[in-house]
């Protein structure tokens, strides 16, 4: 079993017994179909929406996914399942495999970022070190990183300003200056702890009751794991293999 799926299997147990939902989101439905396979064996019995999937299987897959509580896991990918569909019931969603361009994760990422959602929501990006996926997520970052350099500089600002401030190429050169360094070192090659999953899973800190000195905050990065974005708008985990 590969490490991805590994972890994959660790998570959805603690998921299931702390009562979550998930989404879990794949680039290739061959990939879908090996965690569909997977999954029902261990007695899941997943939603999933392709392509290939009729209008009116796809409705009834989410009036189950969002009306059944012992429907818990629903198999999508990325493309199609990105746009145009709400599951709020769902509040943990799992990158299975990344996309090159970044809005198109995002995009999945807000399937349950919608009107009615009540729950905060995780979002677990898993990812192979030392492996093109690396290089992958390197790539997207650099990407939003330069959007927002752009932004930054008002070439979209909708106000009329006297004169534009250009993007240097220094600033440009700077940002896609890739240190490979980096990758390795958030994304430490060895297993992921039952203590560090516990702690990655937690979502205590988004609760009015939570107290600070009595559970210590969660540090940016452990073995095998990285928080990308902290906060109200949930966590990234990265899984190693």
């Amino acid at each position: 079993m590969c490490g991805k799926l590994a972890l994959l299997d660790r998570l959805l147990v603690r998921l299931k017994e702390a009562k979550h939902k998930v989404l879990i989101f794949s680039q290739m439905t061959r990939m879908l179909d090996i965690l569909d396979y997977y999954l029902d064996e261990k007695g899941h019995h997943p939603c999933r929406l392709d392509g290939q999937v009729r209008q009116e299987v796809r409705q009834q897959q989410i009036a189950d996914f969002n009306s059944k509580p012992e429907t818990f896991v629903f198999l999508l990918s990325t493309r199609a399942g990105g746009l145009g569909i709400n599951l709020t019931a769902a509040d943990t969603v799992i990158i299975y495999d990344s996309d090159w361009n970044p809005h198109q994760d995002m995009q999945a990422m807000d399937r349950c970022h919608r009107i009615g959602q009540t729950k905060p929501v995780h979002v677990y990006r898993l990812a192979t070190s030392q492996s093109v996926e690396g290089r992958m997520l390197a790539v997207a970052g650099n990407k939003l990183k330069l959007e927002k350099v752009v932004i930054t500089k008002g070439n979209f600002r909708q106000e009329s300003v006297p004169q534009k401030e250009a993007v240097k190429d220094e600033d440009v050169l700077e940002l896609l200056k890739a240190d490979e360094s980096t990758l390795d070192d958030i994304c430490q090659s060895c297993d992921v702890s039952d203590e560090d999953l516990a702690r990655v899973l937690d979502r205590s800190d988004l609760t009015k009751t939570f107290d600070p000195s009595k559970t210590p905050p969660l540090p940016m990065k452990g073995p095998g794991w990285a928080v990308v974005q902290g906060g109200t708008s949930g966590s990234v985990l990265k899984s190693v293999e």
